[in-house]
């Protein structure tokens, strides 16, 4: 009786979930002014624009909030001789002591005389440079689907990122993974240094 109990309260857990559509966000929501917030980071001030084979339909690019940034899917893609263009700017906030450093990470298409590239500029709120990323796929040349940058921190970062294809056979971008570190928390440095010191007196402790 107490396994037949488990068994429905589980089924009707599965079936709610799937009932019940997960969350998702567009570009278009956010170029409109909703900002999201994931952990200690804020993002807001969303602006886009799109030119070429790119399409102009934000809603159509979905938004996946991750631990530290998001995902933005699109595609934006190109062929037979096309040439597309997504500019995208917004701002990152911390709440915590800062932001140290970001990553890009794009597994960009590229197929016989075609580039897709991704192109960030990251700025303090004085438009101070703190850092460039850039990922690409260019055919018969190369590919570097990841870069990072680490800096001191800063409590707001302004990002202008460029997703450009152009095209001899197809090239796409299908997706692009935004992700930051935020500064660690004064309380988590002082348990991770206890920890470490834990473990060094204990190590000493055991050799005695």
């Amino acid at each position: 009786m107490r396994l037949f109990g488990c068994k429905f309260l589980l089924a009707g857990t599965l079936a709610l979930c799937v009932a019940t559509p997960a969350y998702a966000l567009t570009l278009g929501q956010l170029v409109g002014g909703m900002p999201f917030s994931t952990g200690s980071l804020t993002f807001d001030h969303f602006q886009a624009t799109a030119a070429g084979s790119a399409d102009p339909t934000f809603d159509d690019y979905a938004v996946q909030v991750l631990e530290d940034g998001f995902r933005i899917s699109g595609p934006v893609s190109a062929m037979r001789g096309q040439a597309g263009t997504l500019l995208l700017s917004y701002d990152v906030t911390s709440t915590g002591p800062g932001i140290t450093g970001a990553s890009l990470y794009s597994s960009g298409i590229a197929v016989r005389g075609s580039q897709a590239l991704v192109a960030e500029s990251l700025s303090e709120s004085e438009n101070v440079l703190v850092g460039t990323l850039v990922v690409y796929d260019v055919a018969c040349v190369g590919r570097v689907p990841l870069a990072s940058a680490s800096f001191g921190p800063v409590s707001e970062l302004l990002v202008a990122e460029t997703l450009q294809v152009k095209s001899g056979a197809f090239a796409a971008v299908p997706f692009v993974d935004q992700r930051f570190v935020p500064a660690p928390e004064p309380m988590t440095l002082f348990l991770l240094g206890s920890g470490i010191l834990g473990l060094f007196l204990t190590g000493r402790r055991n050799r005695g």
